[in-house]
């Protein structure tokens, strides 16, 4: 008797590991919200993938999170091939895991409009596709490549460092270049010329060749800029201005802005056109992104964009641009344009 009283103790004193590892929070039943219900979700589909998240982070299975994640790449997160190696633990920080896994998804209050829905406010990003398959989108504040572009401070030439407004831009929501440009050339294939432009400026598009806007005679498009002008002519957004600007340049943190000009905290102005210099490309990939051209003088990936001022936050894109010379005239092309930054370095990496 007073060994099974003894053993009995034993196995109620020992701690035993629970089966199931970190808990997450208990389901929740969401038809029990009476509120009306969004069109293009189902409330409880949409906790439950959120859950399903949850669960995977739980159990550190990295293999069974990426299954999740339908599209190409993260709009940020690590790419697949960088995790591919990798253990959990070398990508997810323990604070960030605690964070997620213990978050309460709320049945109403997920839905964040064109954003999707979120996880720890943002640590991760989902949404529905058009098919009705949920994929993740955005993993954010978890180790991921990095550029190592310390040393490169702004794009440095004879004439000094290029301003912002020199980039050739191709718009964000509305496109009115792409516009003007697809149907003057007739361009079938808009969206190929949009992210593809090194195909199509000095074969279907002269180099150098400018449009007049239609909206102001003050404006001007061009898809490819002539170094020397565009040291003189001002730019909001991608549109080049017919007026004279002072080329003042503040750089912060490895990214040029343009001079604020306005009575302001900062010195640098957030919501003109501003760009990092991310990584050098090779004069033979950079050559090969518009044959047409050759002579491919330097290139570099860069991350181009500005605030916009509202909840929608910054807009840009990744573009990899080259200088190219044609009649002692020296240009600057876009070559690539990517929506983030896996798009553009699944590109640069790409063994051809």
């Amino acid at each position: 008797m007073k060994r099974l009283l003894l053993a009995l103790l034993i196995i109620f004193t020992v701690p035993i590991p629970a089966r199931s590892g970190i808990q997450i929070p208990n389901r929740k039943d969401c038809s029990l919200i009476k509120k009306n219900q969004h069109d293009y979700y189902d409330r409880q589909e949409a906790y439950d993938f959120g859950r399903r998240i949850q669960s995977l982070i739980a159990k550190k299975d990295i293999r069974g999170l990426y299954k999740h994640v339908l599209i190409d790449e993260l709009i940020n997160g690590p790419r697949r091939a960088f995790i591919k190696n990798k253990s959990f633990d070398e990508i997810f920080p323990k604070e960030w895991i605690n964070n997620v896994i213990n978050t309460e998804i709320d049945c109403d209050s997920m839905s964040m409009g064109w954003r999707g829905f979120m996880i720890s406010h943002g640590l991760i990003w989902f949404d529905r596709m058009e098919n009705g398959k949920w994929t993740i989108k955005s993993i954010n504040g978890v180790n991921q490549e990095q550029f190592n572009n310390k040393n490169l401070i702004g794009w440095k030439t004879d004439k000094g460092i290029i301003p912002p407004n020199c980039f050739p831009t191709f718009g964000y929501f509305k496109t009115p270049k792409v516009d003007l440009f697809t149907e003057k050339f007739d361009i079938k294939n808009k969206r190929r010329f949009q992210y593809n432009p090194g195909e199509y400026i000095g074969k279907t598009i002269p180099l150098g060749y400018a449009i007049n806007s239609k909206l102001s005679k003050n404006n001007v498009y061009s898809v490819a800029n002539n170094l020397d002008e565009c040291f003189k002519s001002d730019s909001e957004n991608g549109f080049v201005k017919k007026k004279e600007i002072m080329n003042d340049l503040v750089v912060v943190d490895n990214i040029v802005y343009q001079k604020n000009n306005r009575k302001a905290s900062e010195n640098h102005n957030c919501y003109k056109s501003h760009y990092e210099v991310l990584t050098k490309i090779a004069l033979s990939q950079c050559n090969r992104f518009a044959k047409q051209l050759s002579k491919c003088k330097e290139a570099y990936l860069v991350r181009i964009g500005y605030q916009s001022g509202g909840t929608i936050g910054w807009l840009g894109s990744y573009n990899i641009y080259g200088i190219f010379e044609r009649k002692d005239k020296h240009y600057l092309v876009p070559l690539k344009v990517f929506k983030n930054k896996n798009q553009a370095i699944n590109q640069i990496t790409l063994q051809y």
